[in-house]
């Protein structure tokens, strides 16, 4: 009894943002799966992680271009237009998705994303994406996804 209290109370102390992250990447992980299967892509290397007590997501994997073009196409992707093109909302959300889905200025780098909640970001299970983020780099076929589950 004694030993399950300490537990509690140092479950307490930490909070739940470990237990977040524990619990979360296998779920995270086959979920961007499930999501990848509808545009016939099986990530190589697929590395995922929850971004602190959020609902975000960042995902690492190697993908070829002819799969990425085949996520772009069957997730209906926007490109992402640089800053020193006209902004929109993809672009914003780019931006402040931080450096787990952009990084860096590269002239192989490109970026594409879709956003709000749509039908291309359902789950099997009945959940949903509400925004994702891929960057590729086509040079190395090294790619970053970036997703947050929508709320309800």
């Amino acid at each position: 009894m004694l030993r399950v209290a300490i537990a509690l109370t140092c479950l307490l102390l930490l909070g739940c943002e470990p237990l977040w992250k524990a619990a979360n990447p296998s779920r995270l992980e086959s979920d961007v799966r499930e999501l990848l299967k509808t545009a016939s892509v099986v990530p190589h290397r697929l590395a995922c992680r929850m971004v602190d007590a959020t609902r975000n997501a960042s995902c690492s994997l190697r993908i070829s271009q002819a799969e990425a073009a085949s996520v772009i196409q069957a997730l209906a992707l926007e490109r992402i237009k640089t800053s020193s093109e006209s902004p929109t909302h993809l672009a914003w959300l780019s931006a402040h998705a931080g450096p787990s889905c952009v990084a860096g200025p590269s002239a192989s780098l490109v970026a594409f994303g879709i956003a709000g909640r749509p039908k291309a970001l359902r789950l099997p299970n009945g959940s949903a994406f509400e925004y994702l983020l891929l960057a590729f780099d086509q040079s190395t076929g090294q790619a970053r996804v970036q997703v947050s589950y929508s709320y309800g």
